[in-house]
């Protein structure tokens, strides 16, 4: 087992979508995902296919987004989910069930950020099927695939019977706060003895204040980590990327600050707003401190992989960065190869959704929109 290809996700970490079952959320290719219930999937040879390639000092396919971050210096997040199961039990162990769930328990959503589409966000409904009656492939498949899940209740029964192992606990939506059931999931860890065991981990838009009720219990639980998922920080480019009202999302970060939760920024970065990674990560740094801001990288849907900016653009965004952290981020344009179909439907899809939402790019995203069709 080598430290440079090992990664602790596999070994004690199940991701729950719907049906799909996967070793963890980074794992985009559904050739490694399996619709096993969760104990037969953790335990079932998709996920020690990846196990057996660690042991053997391999990188596993699977594992892409990690080895891409990698190979351009940047930090991957397989390094910390490994030094967080080292710290919890050792790493390195085939167990028979997850000490780590990460659940996409809902897609209901208020917002419908231009990187997202219909399967995680209720919000695309109206578009997509737009997209449907003139004949799109992708829009197509999306709505007739789609169903409205406000709560994955199957999923639920099947990792009821492992709540007694479970040590960390990460949900995702849609946006989690939104769900009605979200109070009631939590009284049933508690109720169970559990929450003092747990690590509770909740992914967040940020559109939603805290509520006493549900502060109340989140602090039963051994620790809770609140993640913002923040990829602008001023009002117009907070509209034009995730259709949401940046002021009232500022104000609900400060008085979720104030509560007794740990909290988390991590923006994904995208042919979108990769261009404004200074101001967005100085921001977040500012608000919420620099050890507390992470970053994500769009690699699907793929149009928006800012690999597939023109060189002209990324050369343009790497003269003029200045902020130390962006150093870090910045490699990652040039981690795979860039394709001009894929930038040319980038360009296509974006020209489309600013007419259809009323949101010309030359208003509330100028910078960009200079970058796109000046520094070409």
């Amino acid at each position: 087992m080598s430290k440079d290809t090992y990664c602790s996700q596999p070994y004690y970490n199940i991701h729950i979508e719907g049906e799909e079952k996967s070793p963890c959320c980074l794992i985009y290719n559904s050739d490694y995902f399996t619709k096993q219930p969760v104990t037969t999937a953790f335990r079932s040879k998709a996920f020690d296919n990846i196990r057996d390639a660690f042991d053997r000092g391999e990188k596993h396919p699977a594992c892409q987004t990690c080895w891409r971050q990698e190979s351009v210096g940047t930090a991957s997040p397989r390094r910390a989910y490994t030094e967080r199961q080292r710290n919890a039990t050792g790493i390195g162990q085939r167990l028979t069930q997850p000490l780590s769930v990460q659940w996409n328990f809902s897609n209901t959503c208020n917002f419908a950020c231009r990187t997202c589409h219909l399967q995680y966000s209720t919000g695309w409904l109206r578009e997509t099927r737009m997209l449907k009656e003139q004949g799109d492939a992708e829009a197509t498949q999306q709505y007739d695939q789609w169903s409205k899940s406000p709560w994955d209740q199957t999923r639920l029964n099947e990792i009821v019977p492992h709540l007694d192992t479970i040590q960390h606990l990460e949900l995702f939506g849609g946006e989690t706060l939104l769900s009605a059931k979200m109070p009631e999931l939590l009284k049933m860890i508690i109720a169970q003895g559990r929450a003092q065991h747990i690590a509770l981990v909740l992914t967040t838009n940020g559109s939603v204040a805290p509520r006493p009720q549900l502060v109340e219990l989140l602090s039963q639980f051994r620790s809770v980590k609140m993640t913002f998922s923040i990829d602008a920080v001023t009002p117009n480019t907070f509209r034009y990327i995730r259709t949401g009202d940046w002021n009232k999302v500022s104000e609900n970060i400060d008085r979720w600050r104030e509560q007794p939760v740990n909290t988390f920024a991590n923006p994904t970065f995208s042919s979108l707003n990769v261009w404004d990674c200074d101001r967005i990560l100085k921001t977040l740094g500012q608000r919420f401190g620099i050890t507390n801001v992470g970053w994500n990288w769009v690699e699907g849907p793929a149009r928006y992989n800012a690999v597939h900016l023109p060189d002209a653009v990324k050369q343009h965004i790497t003269d003029h960065s200045r902020y130390f952290h962006s150093r870090k981020l910045l490699p990652q344009l040039y981690s795979s190869k860039r394709s001009e179909t894929q930038w040319q439907d980038f360009l296509q899809r974006t020209q489309w959704l600013d007419e259809s939402r009323n949101q010309p790019m030359k208003k509330y995203m100028p910078e960009l929109y200079d970058m796109i069709y000046t520094a070409t």
